[in-house]
Formats: structure tokens, C-alpha cells, sequence
């Protein structure tokens, strides 16, 4: 009896067994485990440049937002101080990019403008940004108040606007920066972060400067660094090659990439696309290049039409060549400044 019974015990367990795993490949058909969250891929975010004429916007990270303005870039930092513009863009873009703010940001007064270069794309707004918003208090839900945001900039770009220098125009009161510095630095601290102003001399002009955002990790670099172009040289406000260089090498100096120079510090150029360091690094060593080629054929005594014809900028002007500043244009200058600093210093004769 006891045989018998364990006998039919141990031939129903089997049977059990047999059908269980006949229907596990079955259940399995029917429902899959999903895959862990970790593994799926994050949904690709869908980026819609701005229609013509209009202020696109772009959140960098931090505090920072990039405005691009067609070709120029204007750099924001919002908070519950209100908003600080790295500089003001061209006047005719003036109320969109003020519309643009108070719909982004409302209720967020407009409270400093730092001036990168006294040129007209960085300065133009200056009057109508200043004077429509401020620091005085709020109305209509966008900061208003009768004392104008405070406009910062070195003391050369304040000489070249008031026209004090040879060659130089005078621009209205209400456009000119109202506070100056002449020192290497400035700092100021706003919206929790301090922000450091850099002048860097002897680049697009004798009064630039990049904004450092320290909490935020972003760079504004004004001109001193553009992805759309090769560099604009304005020999009667101070610009030299090696001013660009030296402005380049300082931004390298700052940026801190998060793996293999990509990511970490990023840095708004004046002109042309987000960047990182490796972009500043990439643009470093193409300008080097290019210094250290005309500069031997110089040395070798070629005229300025025998360095145009080597083409020494080949490599480049697929990316860099720009109508409003070509590749012929650019190669004249650098030669100018070449020639400039190979010449011979000249001595008194007794």
C-alpha cells in the first residue's frame, strides 16, 4: 500500500513538473518582463530653431540662457534678483528681445547690462533695455523702476562710446556704460552667483571682456571667440593676433571639460553655436597654425599676394569663410599685424 501510494505520488509530481514547464515558454510569450527604466533610452528632446526675426532661447545650465539674435548670441542670468544681460544686441532688435523676457520671464526686472565691446551689435540696445526696466522696483509685472539697470563695461569701451578718442564718434548719454572699471578685473555678485568681468586687451578692440558665470560654469565670450567666422581685426581699435590668442588661452585656462574636453564648462561665443572647451581648443590651434604660416613667409620675404596665392587658410576657410568677413580680408589683416611686430624696432642715430 505504502509502495503504491508513494508511487502515485512521485507520478503525479512529474506530471505537475512536465506540465509546468510545457507552460512556462507559453506565459513567458504572453508577458515579458519590461526592461529595467535604467536601460531605456531617454526620449530625444525635439529643438526647433526660432522663426526669422525672432529671439530664439536656449537654457545652457545653471542660471544661464543663451539669446541668439540671427547671428549674434546675448547671454541672460535669471533669478530672484532679476536678470543680468551680457550686452544689449542691436537696437533694432531691442523690443523683441525685451518682449521675449517679459513673456520668458515675468515679473523678472532687467537689473544689470555688462558691454563685451563698444561695437554696435553689443552696444545698440543699451539705451531702450536700460531705460525700460531697472532698479528701482517693479511694475506691470516686468521690474520697471525710474533708475535704469546699470550698464558695466572697462573704461575703454566708455572712451571709444563718448568719442574721446581719435576716430571715434560720440553716441548719445543714455547708451554710454555707466559703470566702468580699468583694472584686469571686476567681480559682482548677483542672483547667489559670483560673476566675474575679465578684460582682455588687444583682441577685437582695446576695451573687451568675457563674463565668467563661476556657479553657473559658463563663459561669455563676446567676440573674442565666435564659431561662425574667422576673427574680425580692427587695426585702429587695437586688435592683433596675438591679443585673440592670449584672449583664447585665458578661456582655456578657465574651463574645466567634464570627460575628453567635451561637456563641463561651456562657453557662449559672440557669434555662432554653443561651445566647450574642446571648441576653444580646436579654434586655438587652427588660428596658431595659421599665424606661424604667414608669419615664416614673411620671414622668407613673400609679398602679401604671394601668401594669398599659397593659401595658407585652405585648411579652414570651409568652415570660417564668411561673406561679411573673408578669407581675403582676414589674410590681410594678419599680415598687417605680422608685419607690424617682425619689423625692426627703429633707433635714434646720434
Amino acid at each position: 500500500m505504502k509502495q503504491t501510494s508513494s508511487g502515485s505520488v512521485r507520478l503525479f509530481t512529474g506530471a505537475v513538473v512536465i506540465a509546468a514547464a510545457i507552460a512556462l515558454p507559453v506565459a513567458a510569450q504572453q508577458q515579458r518582463p519590461a526592461p529595467p527604466p535604467e536601460r531605456l533610452a531617454p526620449p530625444t528632446p525635439v529643438v526647433r530653431p526660432p522663426a526669422d526675426g525672432q529671439v530664439g532661447v536656449l537654457p545652457v545650465q545653471g542660471n544661464i540662457y543663451m539669446l541668439n539674435l540671427g547671428d549674434t548670441n546675448l547671454v541672460a542670468q535669471v533669478g530672484l534678483d532679476g536678470i543680468l544681460l551680457v550686452d544689449a544686441g542691436p537696437a533694432e532688435w531691442s523690443d523683441r528681445v525685451l518682449q521675449t523676457l517679459r513673456d520668458r520671464f515675468p515679473g523678472r526686472p532687467i537689473r544689470y547690462i555688462i558691454n563685451t565691446s563698444m561695437l554696435p551689435d553689443h552696444t545698440g540696445g543699451n539705451a531702450a533695455i536700460s531705460k525700460t526696466t531697472g532698479r528701482g522696483g517693479g511694475d506691470a509685472g516686468f521690474g520697471g523702476g525710474n533708475q535704469g539697470a546699470r550698464i558695466i563695461a572697462h573704461e575703454n569701451t566708455l572712451n571709444r562710446m563718448q568719442g574721446t578718442v581719435e576716430g571715434e564718434k560720440e553716441l548719445p548719454q543714455e547708451m554710454l556704460p555707466t559703470s566702468t572699471f580699468f583694472t584686469k578685473k571686476k567681480e559682482i555678485y548677483f542672483n547667489g552667483e559670483p560673476i566675474e568681468i575679465l578684460f582682455q586687451p588687444a583682441a577685437r578692440t582695446d576695451g573687451d571682456v568675457m563674463v565668467f558665470f563661476r556657479g553657473s560654469d559658463v563663459i561669455a565670450a563676446g567676440d573674442l571667440f565666435s564659431t561662425s567666422s574667422y576673427p574680425v581685426f580692427d587695426d585702429k581699435r587695437g586688435s592683433t593676433m596675438q591679443g585673440y590668442l592670449d584672449a583664447l588661452n585665458r578661456i582655456l585656462d578657465i574651463t574645466v571639460p567634464r570627460f575628453n574636453q567635451q561637456g563641463g564648462t561651456m562657453v557662449i561665443p559672440g557669434h555662432g553655436r554653443l561651445s566647450n572647451e574642446s571648441d576653444v581648443d580646436d579654434y586655438r590651434n587652427w588660428m596658431t597654425i595659421v599665424r606661424d604660416r604667414v608669419q615664416e613667409m614673411i620671414k622668407s620675404g613673400k609679398t602679401l599676394a604671394q601668401i594669398k596665392a599659397a593659401k595658407p587658410t585652405l585648411d579652414f576657410d570651409g568652415v570660417y569663410a564668411n561673406p561679411k568677413w573673408t578669407t581675403d580680408q582676414f589674410i590681410e589683416a594678419v599680415y598687417r599685424d605680422l608685419s607690424k611686430a617682425a619689423a625692426p624696432a627703429r633707433t635714434s642715430s646720434n
